[in-house]
């Protein structure tokens, strides 16, 4: 296994083989905060960010659940920017709110599959069979991605990562004040306007691949905060992996009202199905040119 030192300073415990310090683990981020580094220099705009990203649904914001609870410093990195304290609804404030969540580092494999079943009529006496039309549906959306650990603070980000999946896959129960509702749903953004259009998802499985190939890191505790005076660090940690791959499957799911009421084949056909950008709206800065005409609410998106 490789560890990251610097032979000039102290930086592993007495008896720890080999185990790095806090401080250690601290040098190797550009921040105390947790996060990832999204942009150089600048903020990055919605309407040119086209990664694939994974949010909790607009209400989540205003339960306190999971990164948007402040108290909740493991999933902290999930919405808060490296080299400050700067959330995304200062970045975009008409088109996110503040919903970042999972923001995959590297463009992820993602497999996608609409389906219309038919079924078949034998007919006595007939040299074919006939087909009538049953129902149509779109499977189950597959993510595969890579993560890597380079320093502290993707560390953390990963680390709220797995946590975040987790947890999306559990209902509320027990002591929960919410004790009693299904997980929660999630929203599913990428790679612009009409590809991935804010589709409302649950996530049906998450699977993560610790490689036994790699070197791993040590990562420390989320709630700690370096500060160079304290030299008495408690030195529980993590060991992440400095590459692996996490897969997500992901089933959307629309209600019956957004169906009767607001889905159009011939809007659909013609990309109108999406959410249009406005305050009422938080989910997507690519809103729909063309304009839904036959959709009695108007303003549905995230139809694939």
């Amino acid at each position: 296994m490789g560890i990251l030192s610097n032979p000039n300073e102290n930086f592993y415990l007495p008896g720890s083989q080999g185990r790095q310090t806090p401080a250690a683990m601290f040098q190797y981020s550009t921040s105390t905060n947790g996060g990832i580094q999204f942009t150089t220099g600048s903020t990055l705009p919605d309407a040119d960010d086209w990664r694939v990203k994974i949010s909790l649904a607009p209400g989540a914001q205003n339960a306190g659940l999971f990164y948007f609870d402040p108290t909740n410093a493991l999933l902290q990195p999930l919405i808060t920017e490296v080299g400050g304290t700067k959330t995304f609804s200062t970045i975009s404030k008409s088109a996110n709110s503040g919903r970042v969540g999972v923001v995959f580092p590297y463009t992820p494999q993602i497999q996608i599959v609409h389906r219309a079943t038919y079924q078949e009529q034998k007919l006595t006496h007939n040299n074919y069979s006939q087909y009538y039309y049953e129902n149509s549906g779109v499977e189950p959306i597959t993510i595969s991605g890579d993560f890597t650990v380079q320093n502290l603070a993707e560390g953390r980000y990963l680390l709220a990562t797995t946590y975040f999946f987790r947890a999306c896959t559990k209902m509320f129960f027990g002591t929960d004040q919410l004790a009693g509702n299904p997980p929660p749903m999630v929203y599913l953004n990428g790679f612009g306007q009409y590809i991935l259009p804010n589709v409302p998802c649950v996530i049906t499985n998450f699977q993560q691949t610790l490689p036994s190939d790699v070197d791993y890191m040590d990562i420390a505790d989320p709630a700690l905060r370096f500060n160079p005076k304290n030299v008495s660090y408690p030195t529980v940690s993590t060991r992440l992996p400095t590459t692996s791959t996490i897969s997500v499957t992901l089933q959307p799911v629309y209600s019956r009202l957004a169906q009767s009421q607001g889905f159009s084949l011939t809007d659909f056909a013609k990309g109108a199905m999406l959410n249009t950008l406005n305050p009422g709206n938080p989910a997507t800065a690519f809103g729909a040119q063309a304009k839904a005409t036959n959709s009695k609410l108007g303003l549905n998106g995230g139809f694939l």
